[in-house]
């Protein structure tokens, strides 16, 4: 992701969402708020027969709770390519001290499987379309968004490195 592409992700928002407001939640890229960027949202603001384009960084160690991409395509998309990958390593003869070698070309088709892969399960169960509901990001949401966000942080207190973060599991330590 470069600045250019930024303005031009943002620009195509603008154009499906005219006289709107979009809340946009990026992760700290620097190409997410440098200046350029951040120019861009400011001049486009000012038009008002525009979308309004409220932008907020999510910080360090957020993003697998609150940005979507992280919560329904990353995980799955890192575990379809291992998939693919071990798949085609079964058909493969090792031998003892040879490094196993992949073409380049055959990780782009793991790639591309894989994203089709995906596509077709969110076509049928609608995984991404929920993952903005359990982040409690879904703009057409009345409602039940929030109560599935609450339970997509509950769920993370199973997760002991997530648990940790939060401020009232933290204990501070007596130094006497």
């Amino acid at each position: 992701m470069t600045s250019q592409t930024a303005i031009i992700y943002l620009q195509y928002l603008t154009q499906l969402f005219p006289g709107k407001k979009i809340g946009l939640i990026w992760d700290k890229h620097s190409s997410h708020y440098c200046d350029e960027v951040v120019e861009f949202i400011k001049n486009n603001n000012k038009d008002p027969n525009n979308a309004t384009i409220i932008s907020e960084v999510v910080d360090e160690g957020l993003t697998p709770i609150i940005q979507v991409p992280d919560v329904a395509v990353n995980k799955v998309f890192k575990q379809k390519l291992k998939e693919k990958y071990y798949q085609h390593r079964l058909g493969l003869t090792v031998e003892k001290g040879v490094k196993l070698r992949v073409s380049r070309s055959k990780v782009v088709d793991f790639i591309l499987e894989s994203i089709a892969d995906i596509n077709r399960k969110s076509m049928k169960d609608l995984s991404i379309q929920d993952a903005f509901k359990f982040c409690g990001l879904n703009p057409w949401s009345t409602g039940n968004s929030l109560h599935a966000f609450k339970k997509h942080l509950d769920e993370l207190q199973k997760n002991n490195v997530l648990k940790s973060m939060i401020l009232s599991n933290q204990q501070a330590v007596d130094l006497k």
